[in-house]
């Protein structure tokens, strides 16, 4: 598992303090506050502050896919296949931006977010699924590359021969500590109970797995880490036992999957960078 001792590691953990920072914020004033009981679902309804918050990201993402595009090409530093992954990052976030920026949605009243809806309780398995395909995909995706497939590696001491090509892309693209943190929190963010349906108890399954690999991991490196190592732990520690305390809010609405998706996102990007980082790193030595 690779640590951010860096500049850029530096930066990611301020970011993801400050995104940390807002959604505790928005939950804590929603849990123990009465006149702010609903703050949480004004900001998580379609087009709100983390529809805003995602999209700007990953517009972020595009600028930076962009600029790291120019400068690369103008030293004829950029390996081709980097070139193709930093391109259809940039084209992606662009296409992902205007197409959520272009979509109508109805206005939403407070209530129509709360599981109100007595049919909701009682779709079939295959109903869920269906109604939840693009979240399952995107937190499959998560699971599997941001915190499963890194953490098994460090724990089977699996290294990539660096000295082949496949090897080194490998290596510079394999998610850091920082990385992987940010998805265990992404993961964390759902009802602890109050479930609905079967993909909720596989979810909880799921992160309850990833959590146990990363404390297992970091049992083993935990000498390793740095200040904003030992802080983003502090952060990921303190969020599971807030998203747990908070699990009522969340089970009130469907649509706290928003918050998700603008981690998801700051996942991706963050994941992106590093991976130009590292190679600029490389060219370098």
């Amino acid at each position: 598992m690779r640590i951010s001792n860096n500049l850029l590691g530096a930066i990611i953990s301020c970011a993801f303090f400050a995104l940390f920072s807002w959604i505790a914020i928005l939950l804590i004033s929603s849990r123990f506050f009465d006149t702010f009981s609903y703050i949480f679902f004004v900001f998580i309804r379609d087009q709100g502050l983390f529809s805003f918050l995602t999209n700007a990201i990953l517009f972020c993402g595009a600028l930076i896919a962009l600029g790291f595009l120019i400068v690369a090409s103008w030293y004829k530093k950029l390996d081709v296949w980097l070139y193709a992954f930093a391109l259809g990052m940039c084209v992606g976030c662009v296409y992902i931006v205007a197409f959520c920026a272009s979509t109508e949605i109805k206005p939403q009243e407070l209530t129509d977010l709360l599981l109100i809806e007595s049919s909701i309780d009682h779709r079939s398995m295959i109903e869920s699924l269906w109604d939840y395909k693009l979240r399952i995909i995107l937190s499959l995706i998560v699971y599997v590359f941001f915190i499963f497939m890194p953490l098994i590696f460090a724990i089977l001491h699996l290294v990539p021969n660096t000295k082949t090509y496949t090897g080194w892309l490998l290596d510079i693209t394999q998610p850091s500590f920082n990385t992987i943190v940010i998805a265990l929190f992404a993961c964390a963010f759902q009802p602890f109970y109050f479930k609905q349906n079967a993909y909720d108890y596989i979810d909880l399954a799921l992160f309850a797995a990833g959590i146990i690999l990363f404390f297992v991991v970091l049992v083993r490196q935990k000498h390793t880490l740095n200040f904003y190592g030992y802080s983003n732990l502090a952060i990921l520690i303190f969020g599971v036992v807030l998203v747990a305390f908070c699990s009522n809010i969340l089970a009130s609405s469907d649509q706290y999957f928003s918050v998700r998706y603008t981690l998801y996102a700051f996942v991706f990007v963050v994941w992106c960078v590093e991976c130009m980082y590292n190679y600029i790193a490389y060219d370098e030595e």
